[in-house]
């Protein structure tokens, strides 16, 4: 068996490493029987005796091979050995030695478990690496050869074998003249055996691509391919080559399979996995694909910039919670539909999932062009989305980042668009740009976020006392409870700065239930000190009166407190009528039965529904402070005016909030005889100091009982 090839390059291999360098003097030692090859790029160049006996191979046949091609497709780990084996020889290539077991087979297909070294060298100061096998079996030893019974089956039995195979097989010469085909060639490629044989696939147009021909690489490989059959149609097909050396000639024996079937599931599987099953737009991941082109194709036009839109779409949870998500579904496909027919030529659209949305536009001139933009997107949203003869009115809030100017990196452009999408909820225009201010914004909250789910452990909420009077008297008839943060660094938050985060936070229902519990104790002591005719006013949030409990613990809280129920006014806001109206209209119904009053809070500031306000169990509107500001216009006073009216014609009592001064308080009174809350009558005060400046007269009295 020669090795001549082994002899002429093994002495001009030379490395850096000292320790390979003593190695590799040894290894030239006629005593050394270890396995040794070269290996530069991804093939065999030379072997070594004990290496083609290891492998039961000619040097012919080993040359130009692959370590893959004497190896199993699948490792015992599970792993590839075409991807494990690239991934070692790329560790050796970078200057790192290398070692790992590994399962080769010889060219007589009998197994060899063996602990494979990689050893990075250079020959002719061109990098290479050397391989040693060394035989190993559960202890470290030589694999005891067990027949795999090949070779005492009659060769005719192997011929059938072949013949009948379900995978194309055909044999070729050197000079690429097809020797040999089997039925399952003549069925996939539609040619008769007497067609193909003598032929070159070249002159039979079987193969798309021909470099990868044996008689241009004159060596073994396996790959994924495009052939044509009789009827010129093609298909991908999975081939490997094996290059053989037989009675002193070389052949080549290449397999083949179909793989449409297996490529069109591919297809399917990557379409459900880069597009949105819901509206067919690209989804989350394939956002980023896109994003990545478009950083990078924008790298070269540096006039140019790219922005990404988020959107966000107002209104939509009450659809769901009001219609359910069949119906949210069918407006989310309606909306993809609207962005595709108005913006699909300047903009790559993509659904993040939920009411979210992105717009790309790869290459803008500046941001007035972006601006005008998403401004157009904004009027798609002016006309009603129509199901079923039901409109449905939305909004969006569009947040926007620069690439490459703010980042080059996708998710954290996200991150930005996504944070000024938030800021631009709280904007008259929905528009807002990416800018430090709007980090510093989300910082914190961030912050405040943190601070606020350890605030109840800490103890750091309390309540606050304002009156509320009756105009003609100025008497104070009811409180209003009102809840207070006070952070660690001694920062004072009132409720509207910190309740739609505690409603993030999921501490809602048991922040609530502790101040509801806290304003009717102190409404006990008020009771039994000063007026037992006064009623305690608590706001309660929609997530508190659509929890299940609510009700109960309602009761439970009068029982333990000794609160009467027609001392308690349940103050709601507008929005929580919204979301799930048919739950909300029987739990206030329950608290009507109990004896308790409902207040509709700031009244008039959102979109007040009269029909809904009419059908439900309302004592009490408490018309918004902006109203109160307005009183001096005649438009103002026509508006506070009407409100009162509406009161009076639903036989509702009407507290009118804001009120500063006296010129207002007055006003207010001769449209009619209602109550009144604002710091004209006294700023909100913690319970000591609310009893000391509201009851300074009973106080007064008592004390001079005592003192007669």
């Amino acid at each position: 068996m020669s090795v001549l090839m082994w002899s002429k390059l093994y002495s001009r291999v030379t490395a850096t490493d000292p320790t390979l360098v003593e190695q590799l003097k040894l290894w030239q030692q006629p005593s050394d029987a270890t396995a040794l090859a070269i290996i530069q790029g991804q093939h065999f160049v030379a072997a070594n005796l004990p290496a083609l006996n290891y492998f039961e191979s000619q040097e012919q046949n080993f040359l130009h091979a692959t370590p893959f091609d004497f190896s199993p497709r699948i490792q015992s780990s599970g792993k590839s050995s075409v991807e494990y084996g690239q991934q070692m020889l790329k560790q050796a290539t970078k200057g790192e030695t290398v070692s790992f077991t590994w399962l080769h087979m010889s060219q007589q297909g009998k197994e060899l478990p063996t602990m494979l070294s990689f050893y990075p060298a250079q020959l002719d100061e061109k990098p290479v690496i050397i391989a040693a096998f060394q035989p190993m079996d559960r202890r470290k030893r030589s694999r005891v050869t067990i027949s795999n019974g090949f070779e005492s089956l009659p060769k005719e039995l192997m011929s059938i074998t072949l013949e009948d195979s379900a995978e194309a097989v055909y044999i070729t010469d050197e000079n690429s003249l097809i020797l040999a085909v089997n039925k399952a060639m003549c069925r996939i490629c539609g040619f008769s055996a007497e067609h193909l044989l003598g032929k070159t696939p070249t002159e039979l147009k079987l193969e798309l691509d021909d470099s990868r021909s044996p008689s241009t690489y004159k060596r073994s490989w396996q790959g994924e391919v495009w052939k044509a059959r009789s009827d010129g149609s093609t298909f991908p097909a999975w081939q490997s080559c094996r290059r053989i050396f037989a009675d002193e000639q070389v052949f080549y024996v290449n397999l083949f399979s179909d793989i449409s079937e297996k490529k069109a599931l591919e297809a399917k599987l990557t379409q459900q996995a880069m597009y949105d099953k819901l509206t067919g737009l690209p989804n989350r991941f394939h956002l980023i694909k896109i994003l990545n082109t478009a950083i990078a194709n924008i790298k070269h036009s540096p006039d140019l910039m790219g922005a990404l839109m988020f959107l966000d779409l107002n209104g939509f949870k009450n659809i769901n919670d009001s219609f359910g998500h069949s119906t949210g579904d069918k407006v989310l496909q309606l909306v993809a539909a609207r962005l595709e027919t108005c913006c699909i030529e300047n903009a790559e659209i993509a659904r993040l999932g939920g009411d979210e949305f992105t717009l790309v536009l790869p290459h803008c001139q500046n941001r007035e062009e972006i601006e005008a933009f998403s401004e157009l997107v904004l009027s798609l949203f002016e006309a009603p989305f129509e199901i079923n003869g039901q409109k449905f009115y939305l909004g969006t809030s569009i947040g926007i980042s620069l690439f490459p100017q703010q980042s080059a990196e996708p998710n954290k452009l996200l991150s930005m668009a996504d944070t000024a999408m938030y800021s631009a909820k709280n904007s008259p225009s929905h528009i807002r740009f990416y800018n430090t201010t709007i980090r510093e914004a989300a910082e914190r909250k961030l912050h405040i976020l943190n601070d606020l789910r350890h605030a109840q452990s800490l103890r750091q909420f309390s309540l606050v006392y304002q009156s509320v009077v009756d105009l003609e008297s100025n008497a104070t008839i009811g409180v209003e409870a009102l809840l207070r943060w006070q952070r660690a660094n001694g920062e004072m938050l009132e409720a509207r700065d910190f309740l739609p985060l505690l409603e993030e936070t999921g501490s809602m229902i048991s922040v609530g239930q502790w101040a509801f519990e806290q304003a009717c104790l102190q409404m006990v002591e008020w009771h039994q000190n000063y007026n037992p005719e006064l009623k305690i006013s608590v706001n309660i949030s929609g997530s508190q009166l659509e929890h299940p409990d609510f009700i109960s613990m309602v009761e439970n809280t009068l029982a333990r407190t000794h609160l009467p129920a027609s001392a308690l006014v349940i103050e709601i806001t507008e929005s929580a009528l919204i979301r799930r109206p048919a739950l909300i209209s029987k739990v206030l119904g329950q608290l009507k039965a109990m004896g308790i009053s409902i207040a509709i809070d700031d009244f008039g500031a959102g979109l007040s529904s009269l029909s809904r306000i009419a059908s439900l169990p309302i004592d009490v509107l408490k018309i918004d402070s902006g109203f109160v500001q307005q009183v001096d216009s005649i438009q103002g006073q026509n508006l506070c005016r009407a409100i009162i009216q509406l009161a009076q014609t639903l036989g509702i009592d009407f507290i009118v909030e804001g009120i500063e001064n006296q010129h207002q308080r007055d006003t207010l009174l001769s449209m009619g005889r209602g109550m009144g809350q604002g710091f004209y009558f006294g700023k909100p005060a913690k319970a000591q100091r609310f009893s000391a400046q509201v009851f300074s007269e009973v106080i007064d009295s008592v004390s001079k009982r005592h003192l007669a």
